[in-house]
């Protein structure tokens, strides 16, 4: 009786304290942890460089360039938070980029000018892959942004320069 007993006690241990199904932990974030998280309009604006735009010779000589008015309106889009194209598939980045060269006006095809997209492409494959990382530090990805806005201003300063020399008549050293 006793061993029966004993033997049913054990029995009943075993049993209760080896549960087959696990209780998994489910995790919640709240509004405030997205929000730390998300990059608003405030964010943006908070970003300081040096906003360089285009000159009416540098409008004038973009007005057919598609993929560069494509691109100058993603990049107005991310002023307001859009990050829309931003986080797009690479390939969708890369291939903009590759028809942005390709269907660069004569007029524009300088060393310089080929140089500053050369690093568009760098900073906008960049910051492609930090917004599409969601571990990504939200610091990071700004300054990520900030980096693409420098770039950009430079590409189209560059471009103001040009046609400033040309207007100038100023010769370069040969």
């Amino acid at each position: 009786m006793r061993l029966l007993v004993l033997c049913c006690f054990s029995f009943f241990i075993v049993t209760t304290s080896c549960k087959s199904d696990k209780v998994s932990e489910v995790i919640v974030e709240t509004q405030e942890q997205k929000d730390a998280k998300t990059i608003s309009k405030i964010d943006i604006d908070g970003i300081r460089f040096d906003d360089y735009g285009l000159s009416a010779e540098s409008k004038k000589a973009v007005t057919d360039w598609q993929k560069f008015q494509e691109l100058n309106h993603h990049t107005e889009a991310l002023k307001t938070a859009d990050l829309t194209f931003f986080v797009e598939d690479p390939l969708i980045v890369k291939t903009l980029m590759q028809e942005l060269r390709a269907e660069m006006p004569k007029t524009l095809q300088t060393n310089e000018i080929l140089a500053r997209i050369t690093a568009l492409n760098t900073k906008l494959q960049k910051l492609n892959s930090l917004l599409r990382i969601s571990n990504i530090d939200k610091t990071q990805k700004i300054q990520a942004i900030r980096e693409y806005f420098v770039t950009m201003s430079n590409l189209n300063l560059q471009m103001n320069k040009k046609f400033e020399f040309e207007k100038n008549n100023v010769l370069k050293p040969q």
